[in-house]
């Protein structure tokens, strides 16, 4: 079974400016089918009033007044000057006042309905009774219909404006949501993780000016717990400003244009702590985008740490980041020397 609301979108389609060739095509066909099989004789008159109503309706979607009262001015000329019975211009001027009827409402459908009323009746062709019953009938169904059609279409609209508002209060609901989740996070890792990495990196610093007799090697050690815990430190603020607000710092930590800084400074770090790196990184790598640099960084702290994690001091690294058009190749590899591995390390990818 076709549904209301399918039914509704096919008559409005039908009533669509677009739609306005197909529709006098088909209004043209019927009116020649009617006048060749239907009609008795036609005279070249009726044939031009017949013609002239199918023409005149195309104006419906612009005009639909003027268009209804020229379609009844159309029916009364082919009663009182036609040949024979104006069955076209019946259908021509049914079909304006419908389209009046769905566009218009007010007095313009009334008027309207008159005019049509008014034309069966100045030509009369039974009783009283019989004129006036189909005058009403044929001027009343029209508007009847358009009526139904034009609520039938407002009932649409309005049952699409309120999904609408459903879906953009659903969304804004879904956004507040996140939002004070993201901020329940965001205060969480800054009287959490904060507080402790803000307290380490303090106590380290005390420590370093505490003993400045201390061994070379061991002050150099704090010195570089000292420059992650701040570099931590930063990085948390930079998260913690993101959750509360996204717009604000955009999507990642890293500008492309940083991106062989931190790489250094990633590697810099694991010299420190007795991993020897080679390094060959391309020129262009700063071209890649936000989300890819961040990505590189993380690959190489990520690697770095799997390497003084398992082979620990004392191995041997290389890190390969290589860039062809589109596509960036990385790969670090360890030479497996370690307290927990006997054999080589590799990390590669395509990003």
């Amino acid at each position: 079974m076709v549904s209301s609301a399918g039914m509704t979108r096919g008559l409005a389609s039908w009533l669509d400016v677009r739609f306005v060739p197909v529709r006098s095509l088909v209004l043209a066909v019927a009116a020649v089918g009617c006048q060749l099989l239907l009609a008795d004789s036609p005279s070249p008159l009726d044939w031009t009033i017949a013609m002239l109503a199918v023409l005149v309706t195309a104006g419906g979607v612009r005009w639909p007044f003027v268009t209804a009262l020229l379609t009844s001015a159309l029916l009364l000329l082919g009663f009182e000057f036609g040949d024979t019975g104006p069955v076209v211009g019946k259908v021509a001027a049914a079909i304006a006042l419908i389209e009046l009827s769905a566009r218009r409402s007010g007095w313009q459908p009334w008027v309207a309905a008159c005019a049509l009323a008014a034309a069966y009746l100045l030509h009369p062709s039974g009783d009283l009774a019989a004129n006036g019953y189909r005058a009403v009938v044929m001027a009343g169904a029209p508007v009847l219909v358009g009526v139904l059609l034009r609520t039938a279409r407002e009932s649409t609209e309005h049952a699409r404006r309120q999904a609408s508002e459903i879906a953009q209060r659903r969304d804004a609901e879904i956004a507040a949501a996140r939002a004070v989740e993201r901020t329940a996070i965001a205060r969480e890792l800054h009287d959490l993780i904060a507080h402790h990495v803000s307290s380490t990196v303090l106590r380290v610093g005390v420590a370093r000016h505490a003993m400045p007799d201390a061994p070379p090697a061991a002050l150099e050690v704090l010195d570089d717990i000292h420059a992650s815990g701040r570099q931590t430190l930063a990085d948390l603020r930079r998260l913690v400003a993101i959750l509360r607000d996204p717009a604000m710092t955009g999507d990642s930590f890293l500008a492309p244009a940083d991106l062989p800084a931190a790489l250094a400074a990633v590697l810099g770090r694991a010299r420190q702590s007795g991993i020897a790196v080679d390094a060959e990184i391309a020129d262009d790598i700063t071209e890649v985008d936000a989300v890819l640099a961040l990505t590189l960084l993380r690959l190489t702290q990520e690697g770095i740490s799997n390497i003084a994690k398992h082979a620990g001091p004392g191995a041997a690294a290389r890190l390969t980041i290589a860039r062809d058009d589109d596509k960036v190749e990385f790969t670090l590899r360890d030479n497996g020397n370690g307290r927990d591995a006997s054999v080589g390390r590799k990390c590669r990818g395509w990003a």
